[in-house]
């Protein structure tokens, strides 16, 4: 009879390590459609005060970026750490991914998010988005060796949309956080995550410039 519990006992913690981590994935999943519904939603409430043109031209301010909004304490809430602040796209890999405000460890497990300090979004300096790896083909930055000289990346921060093109491709220590630092005359954009995917022992970085 014991060896019975003990073999039912077995089956169904196999069964539960097999099906729990496609169960995490779906509830990530779920998660950045409900970041991406509420980035939607909260647009319709914001007043846009610009015209198109002015906003494009003005933009917003290693593990930030709004319309401009009725009252200042509309604007400081998205820079609140967990909120949405932008969207971002690459087509070459089929990614389209809420932007969490800070790197910190709960955000990265959702989406991907952006790095405090480095930049903002159509401006000059270095605007940095860290995203985790996951093994699953297409997940997050899953794909993002995938990319070349010359790939575009977008970011709609909901006053505009803002792309970019990539110029760099590198991979660097932990510690080699230069990377982060802008050269002070360009709107630039970097990428980091972790390599290789399994084990990792470095950075994958991908540098990009503004499309003016």
């Amino acid at each position: 009879m014991n060896k019975k519990i003990t073999a039912i006992l077995l089956i169904v913690t196999g069964i539960v390590l097999m099906v729990f981590p496609k169960m995490t994935e779906m509830y990530r999943d779920y998660q950045q459609q409900q970041l991406l519904k509420e980035w939607q939603a909260s647009l319709h409430n914001i007043d846009i005060t610009e015209e198109p043109v002015e906003q494009a031209q003005k933009g917003v301010n290693l593990t930030s970026t709004l319309p401009a909004v009725r009252g200042s304490e509309d604007h400081k809430a998205f820079k609140e750490d967990g909120i949405t602040e932008g969207i971002l796209t690459i087509d070459k890999i089929d990614l389209e991914l809420p932007i969490l405000h800070e790197a910190t460890q709960e955000n990265m497990r959702k989406t991907v998010a952006s790095v405090v300090n480095t930049g903002n979004v159509g401006e000059v300096g270095n605007y940095a988005i860290a995203g985790h790896r996951s093994r699953t083909y297409g997940r997050n930055f899953n794909r993002l060796d995938e990319l070349t000289l010359g790939d575009q990346i977008k970011v709609n921060n909901g006053r505009g949309q803002f792309e970019y093109t990539v110029t760099e491709k590198l991979r660097v220590k932990p510690d080699e956080v230069w990377v982060l630092k802008p050269d002070g005359k360009d709107k630039e954009f970097t990428l980091i995550t972790c390599d290789p995917i399994i084990n990792p022992t470095h950075r994958l970085i991908i540098k990009g410039k503004i499309i003016e």
